[in-house]
């Protein structure tokens, strides 16, 4: 099956700096936002009670998004320069880098990647229409508050009714668009290294993808994964950015969407995440892809 695709359950640095220079076509990764649980080094059981308590209240615990500390924004650009630093060098010259952020941190993001030396080309925009509204009033503050006597705090609520907290509920998700210097002009790296040019022959330019969140089928499959996002999407992703035929790589693979999107494209795949839940899910996701999937594949073998 290496043929078509490997997941490896592992460190991503540790696989990157295994992998040969300039022998991937494509990468496109979702990585870890780290809004609340950087600081917690990735520690896969805190993450999981973090996302066990929020889907129960948004009043008793604060849900995963919520806290704001700008410590771990600068953090995760700190990391991901270290991850796109690695994946400039396996990229071919002229190749695509795709990378999904989050719209509080989507400047550290982008610095993150123009900083390791990739060009970038573009913003686009995953248009879902469907935020969480993560605001909440000030009735339960108010009550709560030791400096607002007993008999102000009516008033007080009553004053603040319609106000909220400015946490908001975004409709998108911002998707930079880097690609590593090509060697020459565009069509003599193309004609080079078969990346480099953006393939729109199916009618498909533009920079705002409109897919609705992931259905709950969808969600069931790939194991309720928090992240989630539609095949629909990603398969768009990998038949504008990369070639047929070609090596994607996706190192923070989750539950496999980026390599269902390559097989159902005819490309290869490489896929990395250091929960072994989640590598046994892509594992067997990619693979039922892979099995159903009337697709011919060439022949040369990921190593």
């Amino acid at each position: 099956m290496v043929d078509n695709f490997i997941i490896h359950h592992a460190d991503c640095l540790e696989i990157l700096q295994e992998l040969p220079d300039q022998s991937v076509d494509t990468v496109i990764i979702d990585p870890p936002y780290g809004i609340d649980v950087l600081n917690d080094e990735w520690c896969e059981e805190k993450i999981k009670k973090r996302i066990d308590a929020s889907s129960k209240s948004t009043i008793k615990k604060i849900p995963v998004g919520m806290k704001f500390d700008p410590a771990s924004s600068k953090n995760l650009g700190i990391f991901l320069q270290k991850v796109s630093t690695e994946i400039f060098r396996v990229l071919k010259p002229g190749s695509f880098y795709l990378v999904f952020s989050q719209p509080r941190s989507s400047h550290r993001v982008g610095c993150a990647i123009e900083d390791a030396g990739f060009e970038l080309r573009d913003q686009l925009i995953w248009y879902h229409n469907r935020g969480q509204c993560k605001a909440q009033g000030m009735q339960n503050f108010i009550k709560k508050a030791k400096t607002i006597p007993e008999n102000e705090k009516d008033k007080v609520v009553a004053k603040l009714d319609g106000f909220k907290t400015p946490q908001l509920g975004p409709t998108f998700e911002t998707i930079w668009l880097g690609q590593k210097p090509k060697e020459g002009k565009f069509w003599e790296n193309f004609l080079k290294y078969n990346v480099g040019l953006v393939d729109f022959r199916e009618g498909s330019r533009k920079v705002s993808f409109h897919h609705g969140k992931p259905s709950k089928d969808e969600r069931e499959e790939a194991g309720r994964h928090p992240t989630l996002k539609p095949v629909s999407l990603m398969r768009d992703l990998v038949k504008i950015f990369s070639p047929k035929g070609g090596i994607v790589l996706d190192c923070f693979c989750g539950s496999g969407t980026t390599g269902v999107a390559a097989m159902m494209e005819n490309r290869r795949f490489i896929g990395v995440d250091a929960s072994q839940n989640w590598h046994e899910v892509s594992s067997k996701r990619i693979e039922k892809y892979l099995t159903i999937s009337e697709t011919t594949y060439i022949d040369e073998t990921i190593t």
